[in-house]
């Protein structure tokens, strides 16, 4: 009788001690899924950063507006001397989707209702355009104080600068905020809904070109700030923007 009973307890203590191995197991197997998920979000983090200002990407950019001053001159006699009564409507529409004062507001307004409606993606994507524009609005026009580019229109010729006098309008064309302003907006639409959206910020820069406001590369360097800055914050969906006494604070 008593040797049952010893079998019996030594049966149910090695089946706890089964258990609380096989839970032991289980927690270390959970902790270990948690720290490699955490570990491959951070490597992704990583990565998409990296892919949007990669040294190859800067380059090629570089490339292109290098490029772009050289045509500056070529661009302008092309433009001036192709003008229609089509493209003058044209370009009239479509220049109004580089006014920060439209989009701005439009931007918040599609982030309220989004929200409203509960529409996550929309909001989300609403929301990283105005990160973008915020954040980029700062570079824009400081490089337009410090450069001090006369616009086309002046006839002052493309290679005209007067460095850190970009006060007036005249002298605010390097680079095109109008541009920055519509790639920056639209860029997350874009990669989220839609690549065909581009023709929109691609019609703005058009637009301040043919209307003689802006040279070339000035609609390259405005466009490409706006598109890395729209791009960058949709590929960081949850990147947080804060303002303090120093100004703008990107938090990580």
């Amino acid at each position: 009788m008593y040797l049952s009973k010893k079998k019996h307890w030594s049966f149910i203590s090695l089946l706890l001690i089964l258990f609380v191995s096989q839970s032991q197991a289980q927690f270390v197997s959970c902790e270990q899924r948690k720290q490699a998920a955490q570990e491959e979000a951070d490597l992704k983090k990583l990565e998409l950063r990296n892919d949007t200002f990669s040294k190859k990407n800067l380059l090629i950019f570089g490339g292109i507006l290098g490029s772009a001053f050289l045509l500056d001159e070529l661009a302008k006699d092309g433009m001036t001397h192709n003008q229609s009564g089509f493209m003058n409507g044209f370009t009239d529409i479509s220049n109004e989707f580089g006014e920060k004062k439209y989009l701005a507001p439009a931007t918040l307004a599609t982030w309220a209702i989004a929200t409203a409606i509960d529409d996550e993606r929309l909001a989300t994507t609403a929301m990283n355009s105005a990160k973008a524009l915020i954040c980029g609005a700062v570079l824009t026009e400081s490089t337009k104080f410090i450069a001090g580019r006369s616009r086309p229109d002046m006839n002052r010729g493309s290679m005209h600068f007067d460095a850190f006098n970009g006060r007036g309008n005249d002298r605010k064309s390097f680079p095109s905020g109008h541009a920055f302003v519509a790639w920056s907006v639209f860029t997350p639409f874009a990669q989220e809904y839609s690549k065909w959206i581009y023709v929109i910020p691609a019609g703005v820069s058009f637009a301040r070109m043919y209307r003689n406001r802006h040279w070339l590369s000035d609609v390259v360097l405005g466009g490409g700030i706006g598109y890395l800055a729209g791009l960058y914050f949709h590929k960081r969906k949850n990147q947080k923007v804060l303002f303090n006494g120093n100004g703008i604070v990107i938090r990580f």
